[in-house]
């Protein structure tokens, strides 16, 4: 069942329409459970997210009934994710904020059809690699995940696209309510935050450099601040010319305490005051309070310009978490953005470092400047960058569009939704290679050889491995499932089975043993590709797929919860 289309409309809030060298090839487009009786008496919380702490329990009065009946106490486990009957934000930013673990709240649907779909369009940007020249996008792209926020009693995504456009939509219509028009394509997710000094809604995003401006453009500005409310620009930040090939912004920034931090594809992280402007010529401009300038090694030559900062920064204590298309995983201190810890591994490096329960990173590598095969990495930060590598997992080698093999997008892990001492903790990536993997993130088996050339490095135990089509999309895993996206032109829901029949053995932390199986439960196939990462919000799939369009998926005949009122 499709719902009403919805086009573009009028926009409110804009931007002025201003835009060779590549960040990313990109190809061409191509049963509900039912709700609880107590479901909506659940109160969660999840890191990163600002909300009220839940309590430990709930208490229900019935004053309709006689006085002699006593008070009913419910005691109920506390699921991750923030308190989803309360305003505020819910999903934040790509992958859930400064974690990168967080990518919305169940239940998952297994029946996969079309509640409603919104026009996002198409938009002409620069050519890649594999295309040289304007050439015209549809949909979303990489990593183009959808920020979730609960205002008024009402849900609302707000997206990116390759219109040129972010704009802010009705959850539950896909009605757009007003769109902020960026000076070329955006690829990034945005981020949505509380101003510090008013506690309004904002949202910062960023776009590739404008079209069709030149590479040494001086007014070059590509991340921007607009009100959430409005979509009115509040502020933008300039992208000054470095030695890397490219003044996109792709990385999805993070607000830490009062400060912004923002990644830049010139190789710039900087700490930005978002309260404090400055006018100049004719725009706010954000004041930064630290920035860095994070270009690797002498590799302007051997990567091709290639020292960009695409990944969204991930943070652990004191300490940001950048990964570098010059080949290392940078970490910068807070306070000053020195670099306090910095772990080469010498390929092209895009998915963002993240960071796990138990304070490790998990890190998607490319084959790209490697002899040795991509995949992804296991490090401990608390460690010296020459020990830090806890395991490798490499994947096949596969040329599509101008990837060489490895792993584009982020990996997933179960860490908000029952790992640890519940569950055994569980990673998942989509490869080049058209595979889809499932591993363990404490149990190794085997060896491997790192993407520095070391042989015998440790290699985690494989759950699930399944034919995908490959895809640059990172999936996403919520309670017991994982959702995938890619070329296979497929949005895909997995179930894990915990004890299943002749599933994989593993332990959890607490020492309990499970056998691990995954299955595929639902599908869904469009009319085109996805570059893009889903989320989940009780029972609906929010995913942007190259047709052009940001789709709805779930179950027609599932209500979402709402908030009961008080008696």
């Amino acid at each position: 069942m499709i719902a009403e289309d919805h086009p573009r409309g009028t926009p409110r809030g804009s931007g002025s329409r201003r835009s060779l060298l590549p960040s990313r090839g990109f190809l061409s487009a191509t049963t509900v459970p039912a709700v609880m009786a107590l479901a909506a008496l659940v109160l969660v919380g999840c890191a990163g997210v600002a909300t009220d702490a839940p309590p430990a329990s709930v208490s229900l009065e019935r004053p309709d009934l006689p006085s002699t009946l006593p008070t009913v106490t419910v005691s109920l486990p506390e699921p991750a994710g923030p308190n989803p009957y309360t305003d505020g934000i819910k999903v934040g930013s790509f992958l859930g904020g400064e974690t990168r673990r967080f990518y919305g709240l169940g239940p998952v649907p297994e029946t996969l059809e079309v509640i409603w779909r919104t026009h996002i369009g198409s938009g002409t940007t620069g050519g890649t690699a594999s295309s040289a020249g304007p050439v015209t996008w549809s949909g979303t792209g990489w990593t183009g995940q959808p920020a979730l926020v609960r205002d008024g009693g009402k849900l609302y995504l707000i997206v990116g696209g390759f219109d040129h456009n972010l704009v802010k939509i009705d959850a539950s219509t896909g009605e757009e309510l007003w769109s902020y028009e960026f000076d070329d394509v955006i690829k990034g997710s945005p981020t949505v935050f509380r101003m510090p000094d008013t506690g309004k809604l904002a949202v910062v995003c960023g776009s590739r450099r404008g079209f069709p401006r030149a590479i040494g453009d001086a007014s070059i500005a590509p991340v921007r601040c607009v009100d959430f409310e409005t979509g009115e620009e509040l502020w933008r930040l300039t992208a000054p010319r470095t030695r890397s090939y490219s003044r996109d912004a792709d990385s999805s920034p993070v607000l830490i305490g009062d400060t912004l931090y923002v990644a830049i594809e010139t190789g710039h992280v900087y700490a930005v005051d978002p309260t404090r402007t400055e006018e100049r010529g004719g725009h706010r401009w954000p004041v930064i309070t630290a920035e860095q300038l994070l270009l690797g090694d002498e590799r302007a030559s051997s990567h091709g310009g290639n020292l960009v900062l695409e990944s969204s920064p991930s943070v652990i204590g004191d300490t940001l978490y950048l990964a570098s298309g010059a080949g290392h995983v940078y970490g910068p201190a807070l306070d000053t953005l020195e670099v306090v810890w910095d772990y080469w591994i010498g390929s092209d490096l895009d998915g963002s470092p993240v960071t796990t329960e138990d304070g490790f990173i998990l890190q998607a590598v490319e084959k790209q400047y490697i002899s040795a095969n991509g995949g992804v990495l296991k490090l401990d930060p608390s460690k010296d960058p020459n020990e830090a590598l806890v395991w490798y997992f490499p994947t096949a080698n596969r040329g599509l569009a101008d990837w060489q093999g490895g792993v584009i997008g982020s990996v997933a892990v179960n860490d908000e939704y029952g790992s640890g001492l519940t569950r055994p903790a569980l990673a998942a990536f989509t490869a080049i290679d058209g595979n889809l993997y499932v591993v363990s993130q404490d149990e190794t088996e085997g060896t491997a050889t790192s993407p520095q050339g070391e042989a015998g490095v440790p290699r985690p135990k494989v759950v699930f491995e399944t034919a995908v089509g490959g895809g640059i999309s990172s999936p996403i895993m919520v309670d017991d499932y994982i959702i995938q996206a890619g070329y296979g032109a497929a949005v895909n829901v997995y179930k894990i089975d915990y004890e299943a029949e002749g599933g994989v053995a593993l332990t959890d932390r607490s020492g309990k043993e499970w056998t691990v199986g995954v299955t595929k439960v639902a599908s869904f196939t469009g009319a085109g590709s996805y570059e893009s990462t889903p989320i989940v919000w009780q029972g609906r799939i929010y995913v942007g797929s190259r047709d052009g369009f940001l789709y709805c998926l779930g179950d027609p005949d599932y209500e979402q919860p709402t908030m009961p009122e008080a008696p």
